[in-house]
């Protein structure tokens, strides 16, 4: 995950890290999206949040001046918060600038505060994703379109860009529950999501994977649903540090930090957020990641941290960071060389030509 959330990610850093990137052999960066919070929110979100799009149309020419084509993904960005005639000309965009290398993850989005500020109804949210979604799916896919929906109409007009991914980008979809999971079987490439941390939300997890499974054979898809997961932690070899964590934001004074993300805030409380960095050793992370890799885990997104820690800057870490995944997990997998292949409407296809 790049932390296009941060103020000392600019210029050399960009490319410093892109650079880190190439040498220790990534396939894919990842990127994350707010577009406005609050001052409470600011302090665990982020001090420098860039405009998702801008900032991956900004790497993908860095990696292009490199010389290497990463994938460039998210996890997730938040499809409601901008118009879907809009947001399916700059994907077009980032895809044909990146020369076919963007692969989206879609969210519904969820901070309360933040729908308010950009004048939209939080309870809208599913229907406004799969109904964007939709829309820019017909204008990448027909260079004269026509939609008619909820939120979006027009008649025989066009974007004039299209994408280099043909039939267009891949779209994985970050969320849970039976409604989500039929949306992605009917209409998406696949899903973000992961087991989480106890007994418990593994199995739910599992039971979850096996009734995918049995939406994507009765919608008559081939292979298997795309599945990337999101690895969050301060990566560590010291089993001393294991278990530790560092936390980065600001609890409202009269409110109490959740012991986990709650779906709905009370009206007229502030969503709470803290970013929670637990320090997780290497030897646990390969574990986890094994046991993910067993069950069909296909790309695996490093959240990493970014702070000031034991002497080390913003930018010293996160490199730091980049070092322990190349050192000590990544050789633990055999990474295939096989072109990725994704269901669209039915047949199996390879999105990206990236050789």
């Amino acid at each position: 995950m790049l932390p296009n959330y941060a103020r000392w990610f600019r210029d050399e850093g960009i490319w410093n890290v892109c650079l880190k990137g190439k040498e220790i052999g990534l396939d894919a960066f990842s990127f994350v999206d707010h577009i406005i919070v609050t001052r409470n929110q600011y302090a665990g979100f982020g001090n420098g949040y860039m405009d998702i799009w801008t900032a991956m149309s900004y790497i993908a020419a860095i990696t292009n001046a490199q010389g290497w084509k990463p994938i460039l993904t998210q996890s997730v960005v938040d499809i409601p918060y901008r118009p879907a005639i809009q947001q399916a000309k700059v994907a077009a965009t980032v895809d044909s600038l990146s020369g076919g290398r963007l692969m989206i993850g879609a969210g519904a989005g969820y901070v309360e505060e933040e729908f308010r500020a950009l004048g939209l109804d939080i309870r809208k949210r599913g229907e406004m994703t799969h109904e964007y979604i939709a829309t820019m799916k017909e204008l990448w896919t027909n260079q004269v379109a026509s939609f008619h929906g909820k939120y979006t109409n027009f008649d025989n007009m066009t974007i004039s860009v299209r994408p280099t991914t043909q039939p267009y980008p891949p779209i994985l979809y970050g969320s849970h529950g039976t409604v989500p999971r039929r949306h992605i079987a009917q209409s998406y490439q696949g899903f973000i999501g992961g087991p989480g941390r106890t007994e418990e939300s593994a199995k739910s997890f599992a039971e979850d994977m096996k009734d995918l499974d049995r939406l994507w054979k009765e919608h008559g898809r081939a292979g298997k649903p795309f599945w990337m997961a999101g690895v969050n932690g301060h990566l560590t070899t010291s089993r001393e540090d294991a278990g530790q964590a560092v936390m980065k934001g600001v609890v409202p004074a009269g409110q109490e930090l959740p012991a986990e993300r709650v779906e709905r805030v009370p009206e007229g409380q502030e969503r709470v957020y803290v970013s929670t960095f637990n320090m997780k050793h290497v030897d646990d992370v390969v574990e986890d990641l094994k046991r993910q890799e067993a069950d069909g885990l296909d790309l695996a997104i490093f959240w990493i941290p970014s702070y000031n820690f034991r002497g080390m800057t913003n930018q010293e870490l996160y490199l730091q960071q980049m070092g322990i995944l190349a050192e000590h997990i990544m050789p633990k997998f055999t990474r295939t060389t096989a072109p990725i292949e994704m269901d669209f409407d039915g047949k199996l296809v390879q999105p990206f030509k990236l050789g």
